[in-house]
């Protein structure tokens, strides 16, 4: 499956239901590459987080770059 480029503001905040929306991706994803350090979140305290569209973008090319590696 080929992923589109998702349309995001690159200065705006997203939740993360936003985040998986835009790229089709579940919640796991995002919080393993937090984890990896490869995205940054914007965190207003524990339960309410937010990324940048700017992270969204980030993460849609690591994921279309390791799928074109894998091919």
């Amino acid at each position: 499956m080929r992923r589109n480029r998702p349309d995001v503001d690159p200065d705006r905040r997203y939740s993360i239901k936003e985040f998986c929306d835009k790229l089709n991706i579940c919640r796991d994803t995002i919080l393993k590459y937090t984890k990896l350090d490869v995205i940054v979140p914007i965190r207003i305290s524990s339960r309410e987080i937010y990324y940048l569209g700017s992270e969204i973008l980030i993460l849609y090319e690591v994921l279309t770059t390791k799928k074109r590696d894998n091919d």
